[in-house]
């Protein structure tokens, strides 16, 4: 899963940091390189250190949720959850936002 992170913004006030996905990347996969990123852990480290991904979402339905959402790019939400150390924002446009967890 060896992919380039389009847009990274720099950590404001507050430790949080976005991404944005490639338009191939599936969200699953955008959130395992943001994470992967902001961590400096590789992103086959990632469930190692956080444990699985599904175990807190579950990966098939992040990457369907926004599919036939909405037209031209438009967001018509988000999902946030909570992984490892991060509070996870998602949305149709594959922007990935990282917070410092709760």
């Amino acid at each position: 899963m060896e992919t380039e992170t389009l847009a990274e913004e720099s950590r404001p006030r507050g430790g949080e940091s976005a991404y944005q996905a490639e338009p191939e990347q599936s969200l699953t996969e955008a959130v395992i390189e943001a994470i992967a990123a902001e961590s400096d852990l590789d992103a086959l480290e990632i469930a190692d250190e956080f444990g699985p991904l599904y175990d807190v979402i579950d990966p098939s339905a992040l990457d369907s949720l926004f599919q036939s959402a909405g037209g031209a790019g438009q967001p018509v939400g988000n999902v946030t959850f909570d992984y490892g150390d991060y509070r996870v924002t998602v949305d149709q446009t594959g922007r990935v936002e990282l917070a410092d967890g709760e």
